[in-house]
């Protein structure tokens, strides 16, 4: 597909939503998926104190070498 079709596609994309969903609907997709995305659980090892007991091993370990 070159850039030309792919903004057609976007384009009767975006024109299918606007005429299939009005703005109160919109906002209520949006406001689900909001409360969706904070109800599911963090990555663990993204957490904060995860990437420090990880630090804290890391750093352990170096100053037994």
């Amino acid at each position: 597909m070159d850039g030309r079709t792919n903004d057609d596609l976007k384009r009767r994309e975006e024109q299918k939503r606007e005429t299939n969903w009005n703005e109160a609907q919109r906002w209520c997709a949006l406001q689900e998926t909001v409360t969706w995305a904070e109800s599911q659980n963090t990555v663990q090892r993204n957490t904060p104190k995860k990437c420090l007991e990880l630090q804290h091993a890391k750093l352990s370990t170096a100053n037994n070498l």
